[in-house]
C-alpha cells in the first residue's frame, strides 16, 4: 500500500522525485515493505502447520456422486478395473478415490457439472497406461496422497513460507524500481504490453519444461532428479497434488527461482532497464503460480469463481488438462494458462523437438516407449497421421 501511494505521487508529478525529501520518502516506503515481509517470515516460520489440519480443507476428503459413465463402462469392461473399485462403489457414493479410474471418473463428473447444460460429453478412457517413473516406482492404488520422494510430505514448513516471502519481497522491490524509471503514460502502456507478452511466454516455457521432465530423465538425473521423479509419478497418482497447500505445492519450483530473481534484481536495480525488471517479475512469478493453477485443474470441487475462470480460459481448465492425463501423455503440456497448447499441439512442435533430440543423442522420450507407433510416425515425418489431443 505504501508503494502504491509512492507510485501515485510519481505519476502525478515526476519532477517531485527530484526533491531529496520525496525521494527519501519513496525509498523509505520500499524499505518498510521489505521489513514488513521479513517480519511476516519470522511470524509464519515460528508457527507449526500440521498436515492433517490442512488436509481437512482439501477437496478429496468427502463423498462424491459416482459417474454414470464410469459405472456403465465398468460393467462393460470388468477386466480393466481393480477389484478394489467394487468395494467402494456403494449406494451411489464414493468415500474417497481409491484408484486412478475412480478419481478420473469423479473429475469428469465435476467438469460436466461446472460447465452446465452446454457441456460436451466426456468419454471415460478404456485404460490409462502407467509410465515408468524410475527406480522405486510403483502403481498407485491408494486413497491417500502418494509421495514419490523420500521425506516428502504435504506439511507446510517455515522454510517454504520464507522462500515465497523472499520472492515476493524481491518482486515488490523490482516493480517499485521499474515504475520509478517510467516516463508517463507511454511507458505505462509499454509496461503493460511487456507483462502480457511475458505471460504468453511463461505459458510456452511451462510447456517446454513440462514436456522435458515428463519424457526425459529420472530420479538419478543431476539437479532436476527430484522434480522429474515427481512430475512423472504425478501421472500415476494425480490426486496427490490436491492435498498440498499453496506453499507446499510451489516450493520445489520456487526454490531455484530465488537465486535467479536475486541475480536479476542485482543486475537491474537502479538502472533504466525497467522492461527487463517487469519481464523477470512476471515470468518467475507465473512459473510459480502455474503450479497452483495446475493443482486447481485437478481438484474435484473448486470454488464457483475458479470454475468460471477455468471455463472462460483465463485459468488452466480441467477439461483441457485432462487430455494430457491420457497415455502416452504426449500433449497439452502448458500449465500456466494453456493458451499455447492448441498451436504447439497442432503444429506437432514437441514431436519435432523429440525427433531433434533423438537425432542428437539417440534418447527416446517416454511417450514413444508408451506408444511405439508414435516413434515410427515421427521418424518418418508422418505428422499428419498423429492425432492431436483435444477436449
Amino acid at each position: 500500500l505504501e508503494c502504491g501511494w509512492g507510485f501515485r505521487a510519481m505519476a502525478a508529478n515526476k519532477r517531485r522525485l527530484a526533491r531529496p525529501l520525496d525521494a527519501c520518502r519513496f525509498q523509505g516506503s520500499v524499505l518498510r515493505l521489505v521489513v514488513a515481509n521479513c517480519l511476516l517470515v519470522f511470524v509464519t516460520a515460528s508457527s507449526r502447520t500440521r498436515s492433517s489440519v490442512a488436509q481437512r480443507r482439501l477437496p478429496l476428503s468427502g463423498s462424491y456422486p459416482t459417474s454414470s459413465s464410469f459405472l456403465r463402462h465398468r460393467r462393460q469392461n470388468p477386466r480393466l478395473y481393480s477389484p478394489k473399485v467394487a468395494e467402494v462403489v456403494k449406494e451411489g457414493t464414493i468415500a474417497q478415490p481409491p484408484s486412478l479410474e475412480v478419481y478420473e471418473a469423479a473429475l469428469r463428473e465435476s467438469i460436466e457439472k461446472d460447465e452446465g447444460s452446454g457441456s460436451r460429453p466426456l468419454e471415460l478412457n478404456s485404460f490409462v497406461q502407467q509410465p515408468t517413473v524410475g527406480a522405486g516406482a510403483r502403481k498407485s492404488r491408494g486413497k491417500q496422497p502418494e509421495m514419490w520422494i523420500d521425506g516428502d510430505s504435504t506439511e507446510v514448513t517455515g522454510f517454504q513460507r520464507a522462500t515465497m516471502a523472499a520472492i515476493w519481497s524481491m518482486s515488490a522491490v523490482m516493480l517499485a524500481d521499474a515504475v520509478s524509471h517510467m516516463n508517463g503514460p507511454p511507458d505505462a502502456l509499454a509496461g503493460a504490453l511487456v507483462a502480457g507478452l511475458t505471460l504468453l511466454f511463461a505459458d510456452f516455457f511451462s510447456g517446454v519444461f513440462h514436456w522435458s521432465v515428463d519424457n526425459y530423465g529420472n530420479l538419478k538425473t543431476p539437479v532436476f532428479g527430484s522434480i522429474i521423479h515427481s512430475f512423472q509419478g504425478h501421472h500415476s497418482a494425480p490426486w496427490t497434488i490436491t492435498f498440498r497447500p499453496f506453499f507446499n505445492n510451489v516450493h520445489k519450483i520456487a526454490l531455484p527461482i530465488v537465486p535467479m530473481l536475486a541475480a536479476a534484481l542485482a543486475a537491474t536495480f537502479g538502472s533504466s532497464h525497467w522492461g527487463w525488471q517487469i519481464f523477470a517479475v512476471v515470468f518467475f512469478n507465473m512459473q510459480i503460480l502455474g503450479q497452483e493453477f495446475h493443482k486447481l485443474s485437478h481438484m474435484i470441487s473448486t470454488p464457483p469463481l475458479i470454475s468460471k475462470l477455468q471455463n472462460a480460459g483465463i485459468l488452466l481448465s480441467k477439461r483441457k488438462h485432462l487430455a494430457h492425463h491420457t497415455s502416452p501423455f504426449d500433449g497439452q503440456y502448458c500449465i500456466v494458462t494453456g493458451h499455447c497448447n492448441p498451436f504447439l499441439d497442432s503444429t506437432h512442435f514437441f514431436r519435432r523437438l523429440e525427433r531433434l533430440v533423438y537425432s542428437i543423442n539417440g534418447v527416446e522420450p517416454n511417450c514413444w516407449k508408451l506408444k511405439p507407433e508414435l516413434k515410427e510416425k515421427v521418424l518418418n515425418s508422418d505428422y499428419d497421421s498423429i492425432r492431436v489431443k483435444k477436449r
